[in-house]
Parts: structure tokens; C-alpha cells; sequence
């Protein structure tokens, strides 16, 4: 079910052409995902976009060049942006006025693309606050949402070794085709709803 909600999400979002990797089927598995498989390739890598978009976005917003998932301020502002910005494709959000209710057990799978908990991240930073809250009693997280319709993330390589996938991409202001940053990110096959989760990301 996770899975097909991931394809849903993928065929809904938009994301710049891929200069140099073939697109895959849209119903690539992980299954598929091998090292010097080309076709492969990019199945991960626009299942990944969600979390690439929401990590840029938030080390630029805190001027770092490299992701560390145990920086909670970075780590819960990574996590919002996904949910921010792409969690309204997601069935099992509701709209309440400005916001989007999420389950627990969603944003648990959100944030596994990013291989954080957020359990042991502790309670979302105060700079937050106003964007993102959890309701103990109802058991889900209310989300302010976001707006970012002109910056895309370009995916320019994607190579595999060792059961690893390397990215290079940039963050692109569609209008004027300006590139914003250019960065380069590490992730590998999980048993999750994005099949994949980001083990580094560096700003270049």
C-alpha cells in the first residue's frame, strides 16, 4: 500500500529533466535497483526527490554544506519541508483550513527517507513552532504549508557502486533557469515507503 502511495507521489510532483540518465518506469522496485543497471537508476532517484528537495532547502536556510541527520533544528526543518511541500499528494493527509493533519505513522515513513527518528530527535525546535506541532491526544503532527513552485531539484548523474547511489542534482529557479545550489547525495535501498534513504548530502 506505502508503495503505491510513493508511485502516486512520484507521478504527481515535478521534477526537471534528467540530462544524463534514462528515465525508468514509473513502476520500477527496489527489487530492480542493482549496481550497473542503468534502467534501474532512476527509479530511486525520483522516489527520492521529496527528500533531496526538503534537505537543500533547509541547509541553505541554515548556511551548512553538509546534512547532519543528528542536528535536530536541521533534521525537523528537513522533515518539514517534505511534509510542507509534497505531503498534500499523500491520501492519508487531511486539509484543515491552512494546514495538513498527518498520522504519527506517516511522518515516520517521511522521515525514514531521511534515515532520522524523530523520537530521538526530541520535540520539534521552537523556530518551528508556528509551522509544525504534535497532538498527543490525536497522535498527529499539524503542518503549515509550503509554497515552492518555482525552485525544482535537476537531476544531472546517478551512478550505483556497491549498493550505493550517487547523485549529483542542483536546486533550479525554473523562471530564469537560475541555479540556486548544486549538491551531491549518497543513498541506499530500504525497506521503506521511498525505497531508498539519504546517507549524506553536500553542497558543492
Amino acid at each position: 500500500m506505502k508503495k503505491l502511495l510513493i508511485t502516486v507521489l512520484i507521478a504527481s510532483m515535478l521534477i526537471l529533466p534528467v540530462s544524463s540518465v534514462t528515465p525508468a518506469d514509473a513502476e520500477g522496485t527496489l527489487e530492480e535497483f542493482l549496481p550497473g543497471n542503468a534502467t534501474a537508476e532512476m527509479a530511486p532517484a525520483e522516489s527520492m526527490v521529496p527528500a533531496l528537495h526538503g534537505i537543500v532547502l533547509a541547509m541553505l536556510n541554515h548556511n551548512t554544506q553538509s546534512f547532519d541527520r543528528n542536528d535536530p533544528q536541521l533534521a525537523w526543518e528537513s522533515l518539514y519541508n517534505m511534509l510542507s511541500l509534497y505531503g498534500q499528494l499523500d491520501s492519508r493527509s487531511v486539509s484543515d483550513q491552512d494546514e495538513l493533519l498527518f498520522p504519527e505513522e506517516t511522518v515516520l515513513d517521511y522521515a525514514a527517507a531521511l534515515d532520522i527518528e524523530p523520537g530521538q530527535l526530541g520535540d520539534s525546535p521552537a523556530a518551528l513552532r508556528d509551522r509544525l506541532n504534535y497532538d498527543n491526544v490525536s497522535r498527529c503532527y499539524a503542518v503549515v504549508c509550503g509554497e515552492d513552485n518555482l525552485a525544482q531539484i535537476r537531476v544531472d548523474s546517478v551512478t550505483t557502486a556497491k549498493g550505493s547511489c550517487l547523485l549529483t542534482g542542483a536546486l533550479v529557479y525554473e523562471v530564469e533557469n537560475q541555479v540556486l545550489a548544486r549538491f551531491q547525495a549518497v543513498f541506499q535501498p530500504r525497506d521503506n515507503m521511498f525505497g531508498c534513504a539519504v546517507t549524506s548530502l553536500t553542497l558543492r
